[in-house]
């Protein structure tokens, strides 16, 4: 009976992924969610550089290896777009199998396959759809926290599991495990306080020292891979990257021109780094930007002292927690979580309350142990979010993955419990899929608008990229910010740019590169203008068969400044417009 029960589970995850497959096939088409994922996809398939390449830069090196080793096999193939797919459809399908085996009866059985499949749909929804690597990795975080409080006499095969999804979590995207990972330790931590043996102690205990010790031999392999000189110098200009345009920003250069001349900087430098086109300049390394990020902190905290941002970014947070406010897009402002915090409000209350009454299911001491739990996981939580809402960073691929994580610990807790105190708990179940359900019509909307947005901006980028490819004997360099949107020339609800997954797969070499971003100064763009038959970006452009394009709004005057000041002169001519937004210009030397 017990074999047939596990049997029927299995079968009802995988019909319950299938309907969420079709259900979004039939709303749209899946998109890489932003440019990053695309240019990522071009280093792992050979698109960027000619052959398929193990440094990935944003990925951790075993993950990079791996998947570059299916684009050798077959380069025709979209294998990280699959693999992005996949790991989030396991991870509903991981949910709901172990969800079902914690439920006794059909009727539970019932509610909780609703509420994974409505969640899913209703609350998840446009992610499956606009995949991104630091979402996926933040719903593989979740599913492992899941599995660490989802009861099963054999222990280990849970924990093996959560292992595994962690370990592939960090190699996806460290930055955004290592932020979720407080929530997976709180949850290891719950499991033990709710069960208080000496078995799940030793068991909890294994688990986490496996994870540290897993997580830091990834670390090393990594560092290993990126040991020679040319990478270490390219990952201290990366992160120096990472603290200016994700943390910080670049003051105007005449009210701060004596700290622009104190550290060598002259005004159409200074211009590279406000259009993000610096990769053209050799002598803008890791200590100028290093720099320009500290005196934009130091003047952010003359503005703003931490106590007052303190105060301010509690304050975000608390507004978050009871903004109710209906979706409007997919891309909601910062500060707009439903239905993401009512459901998680509600699984609060079904814990606490399933532990409460009726009093005979539970003694005082598992009330006192159940109540510190939640107030642990609160706790966590709020140090997390106020941390990010500091850092001026909340964009939904990172916010969206820590009400994850919450709200199946939550529901983890709730199926713990349910064992003894059998009809409470699926009541909040039943609750929250409902509101799960009712938030299906508006997610759709949201999702018909942005697959509107994107197919706007995919009548301008695929003209530009089928121009790159009628042209293959020239080379092109694209301006960082008209790679990811027409400004000016953008139609009204134009989406910046992203590439449709398993349409137009071409992954032979591209011959273009950006002036800059995060993949600028690298061992791999070196290796791509050598390709090309340049020695440098600043000389490349001067060259008889390389262009650069640009928004036909943009002035050029940058460029002609920039080689001026530099001592040489040139001609910027614009040879051909594409789609009615993008100019091609040559810069020739006089």
């Amino acid at each position: 009976m017990k074999k047939t029960n596990i049997t029927s589970n299995f079968i009802i995850s995988i019909v319950l992924v299938l309907i969420a497959v079709l259900f979004m096939g039939y709303v749209g088409d899946y998109f890489f969610d932003l440019n990053d994922d695309v240019l990522m996809k071009d280093l792992l398939s050979g698109a960027y550089s000619g052959a398929p390449e193990a440094h990935n830069i944003q990925m951790l090196y075993p993950i990079s290896a791996i998947i570059s080793l299916f684009y050798r096999a077959v380069r025709s193939i979209d294998w990280y777009g699959i693999f992005l797919c996949v790991c989030q459809y396991l991870c509903v399908f991981v949910i709901s199998y172990k969800a079902l085996n914690a439920c006794r009866k059909l009727e539970h059985k019932i509610l909780s396959a609703l509420f994974v499949l409505f969640f899913a749909l209703g609350v998840i929804g446009a992610h499956f759809l606009f995949v991104q690597y630091t979402f996926t990795c933040g719903f593989m975080s979740a599913t492992a926290a899941f599995l660490i409080l989802t009861h099963e006499k054999d222990l280990d095969k849970n924990f093996e599991m959560a292992f595994a999804f962690i370990l592939v979590a960090f190699w996806l995207r460290s930055e955004m495990l290592l932020l979720t990972l407080p929530m997976v330790c709180v949850a290891i931590f719950i499991r033990w306080m709710l069960n208080m043996t000496k078995e799940e102690f030793f068991a909890c205990l294994k688990l986490f020292g496996a994870i540290v010790a897993i997580l830091a031999l990834s670390l090393g392999i990594h560092k290993m891979a990126f040991s020679s000189p040319e990478w270490k110098k390219y990952c201290d200009i990366f992160d120096a990257r990472t603290v200016l345009y994700d943390y910080q920003y670049i003051p105007g250069y005449e009210e701060n021109k004596d700290f622009y001349d104190g550290i060598g900087l002259d005004k159409s430098e200074y211009e590279l780094l406000v259009n993000y086109n610096f990769a053209i300049d050799d002598e803008i390394d890791e200590k100028v930007l290093n720099e320009v990020a500290a005196y934009a902190d130091k003047i952010r905290n003359d503005e703003e002292p931490f106590a007052q941002h303190l105060k301010g970014s509690v304050s975000k947070y608390i507004y978050g927690l009871h903004n109710f406010s209906g979706q409007k897009n997919y891309d909601m402002a910062s500060e707009n979580y439903y239905p993401w915090n009512l459901i998680a409000i509600i699984l609060y209350l079904g814990v606490l309350l399933s532990y409460i009454f009726p009093r005979k299911d539970s003694s005082k001491k598992e009330t006192i142990r159940v109540v510190l739990s939640l107030i642990l996981l609160f706790m966590c939580r709020t140090t997390l979010w106020v941390y990010i809402i500091m850092g001026r960073r909340t964009p939904i691929r990172i916010s969206h993955p820590l009400y994850l994580i919450e709200i199946f610990v939550l529901f983890a807790m709730l199926l713990g419990r349910a064992e003894k105190s059998r009809i409470l708990p699926y009541k909040f179940v039943a609750v929250a899929a409902l509101l799960s359900l009712i938030a299906i019509p508006n997610q759709k909307a949201a999702i018909d608008e942005e697959l509107h947005s994107r197919e706007l901006m995919r009548a301008h980028y695929d003209a530009l990229y089928d121009y790159f490819a009628a042209n293959r004997d020239n080379f092109y360099f694209i301006d960082v910010y008209t790679s990811v949107s027409c400004e000016e020339e953008m139609e009204q609800g134009e989406a910046t740019f992203s590439e449709k997954l398993f349409e137009r797969v071409d992954n032979s070499y591209a011959n273009h590169d950006l002036m800059g971003g995060w993949g600028a100064k690298s061992p791999l763009t070196d290796k791509k203008l050598s390709r090309a038959g340049y020695n440098d970006m600043q000389s490349g452009l001067l060259s008889q068969n390389a262009y650069m394009v640009q928004t036909k709004s943009k002035s050029v005057d940058w460029i002609i400044d920039y080689y001026k000041d530099k001592g040489i002169d040139v001609t910027v001519d614009r040879v051909e417009d594409v789609a009615g937004a993008f100019a091609i210009y040559s810069v020739r030397e006089k």
